[in-house]
């Protein structure tokens, strides 16, 4: 495989970026049909929660192509919570958007004609640890630090509620890939588990001296239709979008550690050691690439006598059994906040402080002519220095892709 941060210049907030959810983008002449990913993948839009209370959502696209059209309008600012906005999260099904703020205000936005705007709001006054839709789309599993726990409807109705009592502090929560369990990490490394009807079923430890950062697994976040289009109409640069990986619980630990398990009672998991600090970890869509983010634990000390020695963020890739297939540098010197895969998991998107980084990803074998466009393109500051070159225009065309941006910004 091959990754690389999209040339160009650095996109910057007027804040810290806290939050990062990518979605395809629906045509408007299919919004009332069942949704086809491989129709709407190229296009989307990034929501973007920042240190200001500020949700952005703007339009990407991975066409490489600058003779494509774009949306009339390409960003929105979605303006209402009082706090930092600290989670996001598309729900795919019902074109919908939940934003959650510091103070644990959670907002559910709507798109109608052109224009966003709040459809619900919930507000108990207590931090928000997690947000998570399940599979279909219908529900909502709300997780608090106190250790409050609700699920809802996508309408805003109370499925069910409870109160767990502990010592420490409910750290995530997610659903099981078919929605009937929900699992909730907490940060002394206890795995609680509950059936869809808010019944307890276990209670499990899964590390003395290791807080759980977060849960994921490794299959897609939405169980969208797919329609019987042809994959002739597929990119045939990107992996195909069948699944053929079994669903593995994957646990992220304040040490960097990361565990691949079977299940959450599974006694011998497959064990990453990222040798990172700040992780951040997220499957692409397709459940066989694990991206793991984080700052170097190891290296130099940084103190007054040695100021010039810096330490750079990486991303460090995994395959389901945990071994290590890639390794990126990136320009970050500070830890990234938060990671999200877009376009059929042809991009990475990267927060950090109030810098958004683009990472282009190739799963297959590198070419040489990508190999070559990436190395010119580094050798070249901007693209109006590809006309200068002495190469056929066919060429030089190609190694322009490099330098046109995935997110659109006027």
């Amino acid at each position: 495989m091959l990754a690389a941060v999209e040339h160009g210049p650095i996109l910057c907030s007027d804040s810290n970026i806290l939050c990062l959810s990518w979605k395809g983008r629906v045509p408007k002449s299919e919004k009332d049909k069942p949704v086809c990913r491989r129709r709407y993948y190229e296009e989307g839009w990034l929501a973007t929660g920042n240190g200001r209370g500020v949700v952005g959502v703007t339009f990407t696209s991975s066409h490489c192509r600058r003779d494509r059209s774009t949306p009339q309008r390409i960003n929105f600012n979605l303006r209402g919570h009082n706090s930092e906005v600290v989670l996001v999260r598309w729900n795919e099904p019902f074109q919908k958007l939940a934003t959650c703020d510091m103070e644990g205000g959670i907002f559910v936005w709507i798109q109608y004609e052109g224009r966003w705007s709040v459809e619900l709001v919930n507000d108990r006054g207590a931090q928000v640890s997690d947000f998570t839709w399940s599979h279909d789309g219908t529900q909502a599993l709300i997780a608090y630090r106190d250790g409050f726990v609700l699920v809802g409807s996508v309408s805003g109705q109370r499925h069910w509620s409870s109160e767990i009592n502990l010592e420490s502090q409910i750290s995530c929560g997610i659903w099981t890939p078919d929605d009937q369990q929900v699992l909730f990490g907490t940060a002394d490394g206890q795995v609680i588990v509950m059936d869809c009807h808010g019944r307890m079923l276990a209670h499990v430890l899964l590390h003395e001296s290791d807080g759980i950062v977060s849960m994921s697994w490794n299959c897609p976040d939405f169980l969208v239709e797919d329609s019987t289009e042809s994959d002739a109409d597929s990119d045939d640069n990107v992996l195909p979008l069948v699944r053929r990986v079994k669903p593995l619980l994957t646990v992220t630990f304040l040490s960097g550690d990361i565990s691949l398990m079977s299940n959450y009672d599974d006694l011998s998991p497959a064990v990453i050691r990222s040798g990172l600090k700040d992780v951040e970890a997220q499957w692409c869509s397709q459940g066989d690439l694990l991206a793991v983010a984080g700052m170097e634990r190891h290296g130099p000390p940084v103190d007054s006598a040695c100021s010039s020695v810096t330490r750079n963020a990486l991303v460090k890739f995994y395959n389901v059994q945990g071994e290590h297939i890639y390794t990126l540098e990136t320009p970050a010197q500070r830890p990234i906040t938060t990671i999200c895969w877009g376009h059929r998991d042809s991009r990475l998107f990267l927060a950090c402080g109030p810098a958004l980084y683009v990472v282009r990803v190739e799963h297959r074998v590198a070419s040489l002519q990508l190999l070559c466009q990436q190395g010119i393109a580094s050798a070249l500051r901007e693209e109006k220095d590809v006309g200068k070159l002495n190469m056929p225009s066919l060429l030089c065309s190609y190694v322009t892709t490099a330098f046109i941006p995935t997110i659109k910004v006027r």
